[in-house]
């Protein structure tokens, strides 16, 4: 076998079930290394990820061989309706075969890729080791990368720890929530609910804290919400909503989503919790979240923890998913680079 002084980086075709194979592989490794208690990673994702990418983005993947063999990927992510400026950057290097020079290679091809589609920044998220620094944070810090936002994940053992509390929890938020009702479902949404939450989701990256992370508003419509629950589907998952209805309107004024991975049964991860501005102050937010974890629990017995993520610029999430029996696990931050 031949040694190769410098990592080769080549980009992977859709089609190429092998490298997409390596990727997963190498994403793996780093999982089992940097985060043991997280559940396995989902090949089912890594295999549709190039043909079924997120709604308005489009994805290349690309990995580095070094001393013969697969030691990293990056997948760069080009938002194509919004945000047309940035690039999403994943960068992820083999455990044994960091501090060679790999994840600088991979990151200056992810460069390369961002400046042909004339964007001017890449946005990286970087875990932090709960003790301090991390490889990771060390190394988008030497790239010249700055910390625009700050967040925490939190998880949720299934069953909870105090069920009285989210009991209590649960009913104090029904008394506040007088002139509304609750609507849930799983799965695609209803197509007489697409345009409230097709509104209720733009407002996502208009009202959640996103401290100094350069984000422009995204435009949602109900196409692009059928084409989100297309590509959920292609990773074999499922998403579990709950939503408020106005007895005043009949719309949706809030709601909330847990992400199921069919193939990794026992995870879930919590995604958007919203509630229209007019409609705060109800404890809305409150209600859709423990009503969606019951309709979780009825609906997927195997799911045994749930994970979310939280600026620490927004406290009034923080404490709801505390309240509900969240807690801390580890630091993450959304980064930024100026190419």
């Amino acid at each position: 076998m031949s040694v190769t002084a410098e990592p080769v980086v080549v980009e992977v075709a859709p089609d190429d079930e092998a490298g997409l194979r390596e990727w997963f592989e190498i994403e793996e490794a780093a999982r089992a290394h940097d985060r043991p208690a997280d559940p396995p990673e989902s090949w089912a994702e890594h295999r549709v990820e190039l043909t079924h990418p997120w709604p308005g983005r489009e994805s290349s993947l690309w990995l580095a061989h070094h001393d013969g063999a697969a030691a990293g990927a990056v997948l760069v992510g080009l938002p194509t309706r919004d945000n047309q400026q940035i690039a999403i950057v994943v960068v992820t290097v083999v455990p044994s075969r960091r501090r060679r020079g790999i994840g600088t290679a991979l990151l200056a091809q992810a460069s390369a890729v961002a400046r042909a589609r004339g964007r001017r920044r890449l946005v990286l998220e970087v875990r932090r080791d709960p003790g301090g620094d991390s490889p990771g944070w060390s190394f988008v810090q030497a790239a010249g990368g700055r910390l625009a936002l700050a967040d925490q994940r939190r998880r949720l053992t299934v069953p909870p720890p105090d069920e009285a509390a989210l009991t209590r929890l649960d009913a104090a938020a029904r008394a506040a929530a007088v002139g509304y009702d609750l609507v849930g479902w799983v799965g695609a949404t209803p197509a007489e609910h697409l345009d409230d939450i097709a509104r209720l989701t733009a407002r996502m990256s208009t009202d959640a804290p996103l401290g100094e992370l350069q984000w422009e508003p995204e435009a949602y419509d109900a196409d692009r919400i059928r084409s989100r629950d297309d590509a959920v589907t292609a990773r074999r998952g499922v998403m579990v909503i709950t939503a408020a209805r106005s007895s005043t309107s009949g719309g949706l004024v809030a709601f909330t989503a847990v992400h199921i991975r069919t193939d990794v049964p026992a995870h879930a991860w919590q995604g958007d919790t919203i509630v229209d501005p007019p409609h705060r102050g109800h404890r809305l937010g409150t209600l859709v979240k423990t009503a969606n974890l019951a309709q979780v629990r009825a609906g997927a017995p195997t799911v045994r923890m749930i994970d979310t993520w939280n600026a620490d610029a927004n406290p009034w999430m923080v404490s709801i998913n505390e309240a509900m029996g969240y807690r801390p696990l580890d630091h993450w931050g959304e980064w930024e680079i100026d190419i």
